[in-house]
């Protein structure tokens, strides 16, 4: 198993399915997919295209990328998939975290409102919140003649490849290989070296690839399990087809067949519950030019709390967490997490406890915004300032305040106004929206806002 390691030299284009006619969105991590199209794309640039390699380098091609390699998803620091077992606070002012699958003593009301579920999505938190995405718009062009088509636009959206401090992002997560790959192989995938990640090549997506060896993951034991799905998981049944995670004998039956020869004996007595979400996947393969099938796959974050006849062994479970869960791992599937505790976020990412006032420094630029009577106005002129690339101020921004909806401020709420355009940087100003929307959703809800 080797650490993997990915310093992003440029903004990342690593698009998701396009829904409707809204921009083009990003991924906020780098999907296990992701990286094996790259280093697939350096391999076949360091040995030339495979159908002239010779009998032992289309093998150890056929090893890296076709079976015995399985890439995980890679997350920047402060970044992490929020498990759909989990509960939160639903506008993130305290640290109330609830994990149903191993509920406790813990409370579950929330002082700031309502308890939300994880929705299985990538999220930021702590230092890594803000100037996540940017933004590039670009004229469609006609193939025939070359030229800009009048009045058609292209938006598409890139994860930054910068952090809120201005240091280069990098990316981190787990390559898995079985004992039986080639020795060149393994040399090869380890060795240092840049690569694109994405789309838009040729101005986006430069990256350097490093890695190492893995450490021993801390084991984990117990005779009630979790798997949490960080990539989405192609499960079928016996059959062939997918599997429907309502259906939990039948969830259980697909799981007893596939863990039972991991797990030294120890099989699945019950599935005692599935927090799952559906979703299509496909994909683009490259070197024949031609879409991959689509399947019907459970998404990340989805949760399945298990059962044993006795607790499998630590290096056992080591070992699945290594290899995934259903078909197509070697693609980036089917990556998990085992666990036998509840689920915490990552040490940093915990929102701040919403204490006295003052303790949020977003907190009373927020509470002014919305005092205005204009907080919808203002969270819809100001996102662009969070998006756009850059860690500094807010920039041109003050010019919305000599817009007519804002002409009946006060000189003193006029002046904070004006203080926060000038000097928020956009870390600051994606914090104040976030506690902005909050609050104009407790007032139109009918909730108090104090």
């Amino acid at each position: 198993m080797l650490d993997v390691r990915i310093t992003a030299h440029q903004p990342l284009a690593l698009g998701v399915r396009p829904a409707g006619t809204a921009p083009v969105a990003t991924h906020l991590h780098i999907p296990g997919s992701v990286l094996r199209g790259a280093l697939a794309a350096a391999w076949l640039l360091d040995h030339g295209p495979l159908a002239q390699a010779p009998t032992r380098a289309r093998r150890e091609f056929l090893a890296l990328f076709e079976g015995q390699v399985a890439y995980g998803p890679l997350f920047a620091p402060g970044s992490h998939v929020v498990p759909l077992s989990v509960l939160r606070c639903k506008y993130r002012k305290c640290a109330l975290v609830v994990d149903e699958a191993f509920p406790g003593q813990e409370t579950r009301s929330c002082p700031c409102g309502p308890l939300e579920p994880g929705r299985g999505a990538v999220e930021f938190a702590g230092p890594g919140r803000g100037q996540r995405v940017t933004e590039n718009t670009r004229l469609q062009i006609d193939d025939r003649t070359g030229v800009a088509e009048e009045g058609l636009l292209f938006t598409r959206r890139a994860l930054a490849h910068r952090d809120a401090q201005g240091g280069l992002r990098t990316f981190h997560g787990r390559l898995s290989a079985g004992s039986d790959l080639p020795e060149a192989a393994a040399r090869w995938l380890a060795a240092s070296r840049r690569l694109r990640l994405g789309g838009r090549r040729s101005t986006s997506g430069s990256v350097t690839f490093t890695a190492h060896r893995a450490e021993r993951p801390r084991p984990v034991s117990g005779q009630r399990l979790a798997l949490r799905l960080t990539a989405p998981a192609v499960l079928t049944d016996a059959s062939g087809l997918p599997l429907d995670p309502a259906d939990l004998r039948a969830v259980r039956e697909a799981l007893h067949a596939e863990l039972s020869p991991l797990l030294g004996g120890a099989e699945v007595t019950a599935v005692e519950r599935v927090w799952a979400r559906r979703e299509r996947v496909g994909g683009w393969h490259a070197a024949s030019r031609l879409p991959k099938p689509v399947e019907l796959a459970v998404s990340a974050g989805s949760v399945l709390l298990l059962a044993f006849d006795r607790p499998p062994a630590p290096e056992a479970l080591g070992a699945l967490a290594a290899r995934g869960l259903g078909l197509r791992r070697h693609e980036g599937f089917g990556a998990l997490e085992v666990a036998s505790t509840s689920w915490v976020p990552p040490a940093g990412t915990e929102p701040a406890p919403d204490g006295a006032a003052g303790s949020d420094p977003a907190e009373r630029p927020a509470r002014l915004l919305h005092s205005t009577g204009h907080a919808a106005w203002f969270l819809d002129q100001l996102r662009p300032y969070v998006l756009q690339p850059g860690d500094g101020p807010a920039g041109p921004a003050t010019a919305l305040l000599g817009r007519p909806q804002l002409r009946r401020l006060t000189p003193s709420q006029r002046q904070e106004v004006t203080d926060l355009l000038e000097n928020a940087s956009a870390e600051l100003l994606d914090r104040v929206l976030l506690l902005l929307e909050a609050l104009h959703r407790f007032s139109t809800d009918g909730a108090p806002s104090s």
